[in-house]
């Protein structure tokens, strides 16, 4: 009775560090995407200024997962959570309430690093508790993220209509919250990991995988399809579907829940799919950066030829999703083209690179959107077609690059 009553403790402990990752992925995506024109009209910001708080957040959490690993590595992830979702905690509070924008780039700098201990933590957990079935659990993990990612956009944008940008956010902040405390208290009952005081951090290692120039076309290839999905996904993508379709803030929010689901099924059906090309990569990485080429012509077509059709805007979107999220397969290409002693790392330096990226793109556009003046009517600020030509042509040459790093991809197969 008392090994049964240890063993279903330990199931509500991991479950909460999910519920965890489903808050950190539901912050990634709900500023300033699904508020774009409630931060604007508040603190009477331009476009930079309001993309801004998007990218503050990617910048902390890209930089984060170059040490999160040395952390878990460590202290075990069961630790970096419980210090790391005190800070998300802390600044998802502080967003809701932040009287200015110097206060809430803070505030989304504290989400940022809170969230980057999150996903390689509960990596770390999930294959101490359950190493037997490590792959399985770690679908859950996944499924819980995308939720949270689902959660943010239509659910939460219904709230933000209902009660309000700051009260949406109170109401989250405090589901977040409740769910850290049972964490914390469940973890008071479990056994501490012992803590490796030999472990260390050698840099040099970074430099031994950037050597390999089958790396960088990995992360040209990966990381970019990714990054301009993510940037559209949290950035200005519900925007676009307001100013050029000329939408409902509703109809736009479903669209990008749409996409969240998409990106979901995508990484659970990528690994699937390669399983049956008979555990090919390269194929589907090819895949993935033409079909987010193809999808920023579309765009660039429709905004040149002046056709404004919501529904042709959104298929364009949807194809994004579904070539933007194989990334199961990209940690499978990373593993087999790495020594065992360096493909982590590797990983590491992917997922910093492309959260990077998206950081970058998120300032970038919103120069580029005040590039042309927009026109402003009730408060509400409409950015113009040249606006969002130069964005997407802008965004539709990185995905070139993708392709060409695509083609000079090699794997075992292929050697």
């Amino acid at each position: 009775m008392k090994c049964k009553r240890v063993v279903i403790e330990t199931f509500f402990f991991w479950l909460c560090a999910v519920g965890l990752y489903f808050m950190a992925n539901l912050q990634k995506v709900v500023m300033p995407g699904a508020i774009w024109s409630e931060l604007q009209t508040h603190f009477r910001a331009d476009a930079a200024s309001v993309a801004h708080t998007g990218a503050v957040f990617m910048y902390a959490y890209a930089f984060g997962q170059l040490f999160v690993g040395l952390l878990i590595d460590k202290y075990s992830g069961m630790r970096v959570i419980t210090v790391g979702a005190m800070v998300l905690c802390v600044g998802s509070l502080l967003s809701a309430f932040a009287p200015s924008l110097s206060l809430l780039y803070v505030a989304r700098v504290l989400v940022g690093l809170g969230a980057a201990s999150v996903y390689l933590s509960i990596t770390k957990e999930t294959a101490r508790l359950y190493s037997a079935s490590f792959a399985q659990m770690m679908g859950f993990v996944m499924l819980g993220g995308y939720l949270g990612g689902v959660m943010g956009n239509a659910p939460f944008i219904y709230a933000v209509q209902t009660y309000g940008w700051q009260q949406a956010l109170h109401f989250t902040t405090l589901a977040g919250i409740a769910v850290y405390v049972i964490y914390c208290l469940l973890g008071l009952r479990q056994a501490k990991p012992t803590i490796l005081s030999g472990a260390s951090f050698d840099v040099k290692r970074f430099g031994e995988v950037m050597l390999l120039k089958q790396n960088w076309n990995i992360i040209i290839a990966g990381a970019l399809p990714f990054a301009l999905y993510f940037v559209l996904q949290s950035v200005i993508g519900k925007k676009f579907l307001e100013d050029y379709t000329k939408c409902t803030s509703e109809q736009a929010g479903w669209v990008m829940t749409l996409l969240m689901i998409i990106g979901a099924l995508g990484s659970l059906a990528a690994p699937a799919v390669s399983a049956r090309l008979g555990q090919r990569r390269c194929p589907l990485m090819r895949f993935s950066a033409i079909g987010t080429l193809l999808a920023f012509l579309c765009i660039i077509g429709m905004i040149a030829a002046g056709f404004q059709s919501f529904l042709l805007a959104a298929a364009a979107l949807v194809l994004l999703a579904v070539a933007g999220n194989i990334s199961p397969v990209v940690v499978a290409l990373v593993r087999e083209s790495n020594r065992n002693d360096n493909w982590g790392v590797m990983l590491s330096l992917y997922t910093f690179l492309a959260y990077m990226v998206t950081a970058l793109l998120g300032n970038a556009l919103g120069w580029m959107l005040d590039s042309f003046e927009p026109l402003i009517y009730e408060g509400v600020v409409t950015y113009s077609c040249e606006s969002y030509l130069v964005v997407f042509t802008m965004m539709a040459l990185l995905s070139a690059a993708s392709v060409y790093s695509a083609y000079h991809l090699k794997e075992k197969k292929e050697t």
